[in-house]
């Protein structure tokens, strides 16, 4: 049962179509991180922004309608990250709010039929700031220990959301799915660390992930992959790519020829010890020879010659988060990607 308590005002309206999404809501986290396990949730106008509860929310009532559907997906999401698993909040922030942000990046672009490309580029783009002012700090950093407000807020709500939709990327989407729900199915109610959520990944994918835990949580490592070259090489094209950032990731490289097919290219680590075997988009995916972590560069050879080649690019999906995407590009286009605050 939703219940909801708000004010008769000038507003009300607002509240009055909120119910209906707030069901929405509900059924699509219960099919994408596990069933809601109480009978009751209720939404109460009241308090300062929104604060969440094991059963229930209190949220400023003033809001257009996209906003206070907003806050409610996001607080209510909470029920699930951090109330349903129970993390240590203060330890491991990033998992309850960065989970919570995660989750309602996608419901939110469910609900309201935006179709976002990439739902979590808001993420990206807070992230990004992060970087560019020199102000990341290690998610491992205890909540009470950062040494600045905006730097505890973007790092635990934003690189925490990254941190599975980046997942998503190295091991597929449909993979990424299961394990979600498994990680609901064996750690519900338990007080799971993040290694006991990075083994439910291990296990559902068949790679080893420790690497990536130990980059992205434990570092401030960034991710800044390039296109270095693209050369004709006998009747085919050689591609060199680049590692210019110090994180290592597995990559995705797009080819698309000029009779209109799309090709992906899959390269994984070598500490991955294995290949995602499934993504999202069913677009033919060939595997290739795996890339060791310290070796600056590697090439790809591609069947065909330059010219009938329309353009190549890296992670077309846009889920790595690469610093500087305006060198993923062959050849580099017209109008390159730019983020708020920074123009970088």
């Amino acid at each position: 049962e939703l219940h909801f308590f708000y004010q008769t005002d000038t507003l009300s309206q607002n509240w009055e179509r909120l119910p209906e999404y707030t069901k929405k809501h509900f059924e699509m986290a219960g099919s994408l991180f596990g069933k809601y396990p109480y009978k009751q949730y209720s939404v109460i106008q009241g308090g300062d922004g929104g604060m969440e509860y094991a059963m229930c929310t209190m949220i400023t009532g003033h809001r257009k309608l996209p906003s206070l559907v907003g806050v409610t997906v996001h607080e209510a999401m909470h029920s699930w990250f951090q109330h349903l698993f129970a993390f240590n909040e203060t330890k491991y922030a990033w998992m309850d709010e960065g989970f919570t942000s995660y989750a309602s990046n996608i419901i939110e672009d469910k609900l309201f039929n935006t179709n976002k490309f990439n739902p979590h580029y808001g993420s990206f783009s807070s992230y990004k700031r992060l970087v560019d002012l020199e102000m990341q700090e290690p998610l491992t950093t205890h909540s009470d220990f950062y040494t600045r407000n905006g730097s505890y807020g973007v790092s635990v709500y934003s690189k925490g959301a990254l941190f599975l939709s980046q997942m998503e990327y190295i091991i597929g989407k449909p993979t990424f799915d299961k394990a979600m729900i498994r990680f609901y199915k064996e750690w519900k109610f338990k007080h799971p660390k993040p290694i006991d959520l990075l083994r439910i990944f291990e296990k559902e994918s068949g790679l080893e992930l420790n690497w990536y835990l130990e980059q992205w949580i434990g570092t401030t490592n960034t991710i800044d992959y390039s296109l270095k070259s693209v050369k004709p090489e006998g009747t085919g094209t050689s591609v060199i790519l680049e590692r210019l950032g110090n994180m290592p990731m597995p990559v995705d490289v797009y080819v698309e020829y000029t009779d209109g097919k799309i090709e992906k290219f899959n390269i994984p680590l070598r500490i991955m010890r294995g290949v995602k075997k499934e993504d999202f988009n069913g677009i033919s995916n060939k595997q290739l020879e795996s890339w060791p972590w310290t070796y600056p560069e590697y090439k790809l050879m591609i069947d065909v010659a330059p010219e009938k080649i329309k353009s190549i690019e890296i992670d077309m999906t846009m889920r790595m988060a690469d610093i500087d995407r305006d060198n993923n590009s062959y050849p580099e286009k017209e109008n390159p990607v730019t983020f708020p605050f920074t123009g970088k």
